[in-house]
């Protein structure tokens, strides 16, 4: 493992932590673009606080950078500042952050850089995609050109496409649970019936 690699492994199991997941359950999402001043994530925070109702914290750890853990009822991400561009740190497979928190967050971003003022500007220009496999190793990926932003009105997007979405995170969250319980019951099944089998057999041996 290089100096990079491990690098990227502090930041997901520092982010992991407080997201509540392991690190491989953890996506970087980097759009990269050059960041005039600090004072526009400052500008991002103010109004995903006051415009969307979404409250966050400044929290500590080694992200590469100062890290912002977003929350909007159960959902959570992390926002990361760079000067190279906006860093979202979220819970792979949460339907909550694809559908709700996520686009909330790069309309806001793309309103303050001057995103959706721009119609034949194809914005976010590279985004970078980065997560850990099973075994602990950085898996990146690269989109060369994301669509604009949502320019639908913030109200459209609002706390019952959340809610909806949390309902059905939670539904699969218990459905992975029940399945887990599932296959522990079938190995558990599998290894009884496999001792009676050879039980079985020692006794007609044994008769014989």
């Amino acid at each position: 493992m290089d100096n990079r690699e491990k690098t990227f492994k502090t930041k997901f199991e520092n982010a992991a932590l407080h997201l509540g997941v392991k690190s491989d359950e953890v996506i970087s999402l980097k759009f990269r673009d050059t960041v005039g001043s600090y004072s526009e994530y400052h500008h991002l925070l103010d109004t995903l606080e006051h415009e969307v109702g979404i409250s966050w914290s400044k929290i500590d750890g080694n992200l590469q950078g100062q890290g912002h853990l977003i929350s909007h009822g159960k959902t959570k991400l992390i926002i990361v500042e760079h000067e190279t561009g906006l860093e979202i740190l979220y819970v792979a497979g949460s339907i909550a952050s694809l559908v709700g928190l996520i686009p909330l967050v790069l309309q806001c971003w793309g309103g303050i850089r001057g995103y959706l003022s721009r119609p034949h500007h194809r914005d976010f220009q590279r985004v970078e995609i980065r997560r850990l496999d099973g075994k602990g190793h950085l898996v990146e990926a690269s989109d060369h050109g994301l669509a604009a932003p949502l320019s639908a009105p913030l109200s459209v997007i609002n706390t019952a496409i959340t809610s909806a979405a949390e309902a059905l995170d939670e539904e699969i969250h218990h459905l992975r649970k029940e399945v887990q319980m599932l296959t522990v019951r079938v190995a558990a099944l599998e290894k009884n019936t496999s001792e009676i089998r050879k039980a079985c057999k020692k006794n007609t041996k044994t008769k014989n």
